[in-house]
């Protein structure tokens, strides 16, 4: 019986070799197949949805977005004031953002600002598929971002 079931595993073993799961250059995250997008850096990201609502156009006086430097710093307007502040990238697409700042114009909008930052606050991984950046915390979309540019 052991040398049955040793057989089987050196068989197992050698045929995961030979027929990977992944055949193509892509790189995956669990069984999607993440397609090659924007970069994260240098990329003028359109806000479009909070917390998997989407952004009325009507709600922002201004476009709310957001620009990541290769410096660690970013910068963005959240439909009525503009902001900027720092972020760290760390392994397996962890993100975190320090305090921000913006300026201090009071519009009707302000409220959807205010939950526009927050999520930035709370987000701690992001994706980006083709042109679409999400951002998330514990893998649940609470901010979601195209490429404008």
């Amino acid at each position: 019986m052991k040398i049955v079931f040793a057989a089987f595993i050196g068989w197992f073993t050698l045929s995961m070799n030979h027929f990977p799961a992944n055949k193509s250059n892509k790189p995956t995250c669990g069984n999607l197949i993440l397609r090659a997008g924007a970069p994260l850096t240098k990329t003028h990201w359109k806000l479009v949805q909070l917390s998997n609502v989407p952004v009325p156009v009507n709600k922002a006086a201004n476009e709310m977005y957001i620009v990541f430097k290769d410096d660690g710093t970013v910068s963005g307007n959240g439909g009525c004031n503009n902001f900027s502040g720092t972020y760290l990238v760390g392994k397996n697409n962890e993100i975190s953002f320090g305090n921000m700042v913006r300026t201090n114009i009071l519009c009707p909008e302000i409220n959807f600002e205010e939950k526009y930052l927050n999520a930035l606050a709370k987000a701690d991984h992001y994706m980006i598929i083709e042109d679409t950046l999400s951002l998330q915390r514990q893998f649940i979309s609470v901010a979601k971002f195209v490429a404008v540019n």
